[in-house]
């Protein structure tokens, strides 16, 4: 399997830039999007979280504090504030991390994938790939889902209500992740490919 890599150091215009691209944008596998299927996002803030839907960077998400429900919010604000984030979907990932610097900050952008997202927007170092297979795991997620809390996975431990990007309303969710490993099966690069419901034989 060959893939795809890409990367570079952007100001925050051109991540808003690059997220506002149609073939990012669109979150449905029409005409208008290479992701290849529905696309997710996790965006970290300093004082919180979304995981979520990728609807595009002038529509709204989820967003997550401590102590308070969810509640639905513009993605572009959150994204402007963000310290880290990853839009992913089956064909590929972009992930992003805020590094302060001595002016503005700067925005380390990986892109990976098998379907490319971002063109001449990043610099390509698919080479990097050359000697690295690609392998994938899954892994359950906080939280289980009951008849008395539908949509919402309940994590006693934390304790947290969490929604997740997921069709349907499976009691337990596992996110599938994709490593791509050396010769020595150590992973060098990794990326989030999609959720599923959880089953026992997994």
């Amino acid at each position: 399997m060959s893939g795809i890599l890409k990367s570079d150091d952007l100001s925050l215009d051109e991540l808003l830039n690059l997220l506002s691209e149609e073939t990012i944008s669109c979150s449905e596998s029409d005409s208008g999007s290479r992701s290849g299927g529905r696309t997710r996002c996790f965006v970290e803030c300093p004082d919180g979280w979304s995981f979520d839907w990728w609807p595009g960077l002038n529509e709204q998400l989820h967003f997550y504090t401590a102590g308070r429900l969810a509640q639905r919010v513009d993605a572009k604000p959150i994204v402007s504030r963000s310290t880290a984030g990853r839009i992913f979907a089956p064909s590929a990932e972009l992930r992003w991390r805020r590094f302060p610097t001595g002016g503005d900050a700067t925005y380390r952008c990986v892109f990976l994938g098998s379907v490319d997202w971002v063109g001449s927007r990043l610099n390509d170092a698919s080479n990097e790939l050359s000697n690295l297979k690609p392998d994938r795991d899954r892994y359950l997620v906080w939280g289980q889902q009951s008849e008395r809390t539908p949509g919402e996975w309940i994590e006693l431990r934390i304790p947290h209500r969490f929604r997740y990007p997921i069709d349907g309303n499976p009691s337990r969710v596992v996110l599938e992740v994709e490593y791509w490993k050396d010769p020595a099966r150590r992973p060098q690069f990794i990326r989030y490919c999609d959720l599923h419901p959880y089953q026992e034989n997994q």
